[in-house]
């Protein structure tokens, strides 16, 4: 794997949000999951991905032939085949895949990721997904190959529809973080001894951030807290979360409790209050105020519209994507 930095200063242009490569964006389901092959997207867009960053939705991707670029937060990397690449979600990343490049493009959503994760008792786990990261593998190493399975019976259990579909995937996932996760470390280690480059100190600030955020959320500390306890300002953190997500300390904070709110109202059957009290709102009608700036519907029509799984006609009830349209890149 090679690295070089390539920050040129930051354009007037605003960085572009898509769901779909090209498409408005929209708020993904919360265990939406998608895979397809590289060839399938990369060929409509000339093997090029422009920078550009998504709201809610991880990618992890196998290069099983071929190699190219990712470019996330300004520094690109160079990855040749096998190589395994994951992309966290809100980071401005770009690709530059060499034509004929193969493989598989596995992308995720939050809530989902949050929920596999959930099951993790590891911390390793829970921070791996947190960086982006692209590493090469070793030709017929072991590591390539499991992850070959991985990915194979995640697209297997994807086209099936069999009973058992959505743990099954989940545990392929699984298996997927636990190689992430060592992956990750083999890198720190890497970089201890090379004065830590290759990955920029606002993604690193970031990787820190958000486990954090995620066992603080419902606390509501202030943005101060959070940056006491990272050992930099509450500036410092902010302007590392504007370059690295395009939003705010605040807002990631916020996108987590919006997140964990609509997993409640679909996903349980709590009242409105308890759910508020269970999120660190001691006032119900707070809560509904905040959901409904946030979502742009109350909690309740949010509830009523998800009443039978909310999920249209191109998702099953695990928010397992069927609709054979391309995923997000």
């Amino acid at each position: 794997m090679s690295a070089h930095t390539a920050h040129s200063g930051h354009s007037a242009e605003p960085i572009p949000r898509y769901w779909l490569y090209g498409e408005p964006p929209a708020l993904p389901e919360l265990r939406f999951v998608h895979i397809e092959t590289i060839p399938e997207r990369m060929r409509l867009y000339n093997w090029e991905v422009r920078p550009h960053r998504h709201d809610g939705l991880s990618h992890a991707l196998l290069v099983t032939d071929g190699g190219g670029r990712l470019t996330a937060d300004g520094v690109e990397v160079a990855f040749r085949a096998p190589a395994l690449i994951t992309v966290p979600a809100q980071v401005v990343h770009g690709f530059r895949f060499d034509p004929g490049t193969d493989g598989h493009v596995l992308t995720m959503s939050e809530g989902f990721l949050a929920g596999v994760l959930a099951a993790a008792p590891e911390a390793e786990l829970r921070e791996a997904p947190a960086l982006p990261l692209a590493w090469d593998l070793g030709v017929g190493s072991d590591e390539a190959a499991a992850l070959d399975r991985c990915f194979a019976e995640i697209r297997r259990e994807f086209r099936a529809h069999h009973i058992g579909r959505a743990s099954a995937i989940s545990a392929q996932v699984m298996l997927l973080l636990v190689a992430t996760a060592r992956l990750a470390a083999d890198r720190r280690r890497d970089e201890a001894g090379r004065d830590g480059q290759g990955v920029s100190p606002d993604l690193r600030l970031l990787a820190r951030l958000r486990p954090m955020i995620d066992e603080r959320f419902s606390q509501h500390w202030p943005v101060e807290r959070y940056a006491a306890a990272l050992g930099v300002t509450a500036g410092r953190l902010n302007a590392a979360c504007r370059r690295v997500t395009g939003l705010s300390t605040l807002q990631l904070v916020h996108a987590r409790l919006m997140l964990e709110a609509r997993r409640s109202l679909i996903y349980t059957s709590h009242g409105m209050a308890e759910i508020g009290y269970a999120l660190g709102f001691e006032d119900p009608a707070y809560f509904s105020r905040f959901f409904t700036k946030r979502e742009g519907r109350s909690p309740q029509a949010f509830r009523r519209a998800h009443g039978d799984g909310g999920m249209g006609s191109s998702l099953d009830g695990n928010g397992l994507d069927r609709s054979g349209g391309g995923s997000p890149q």
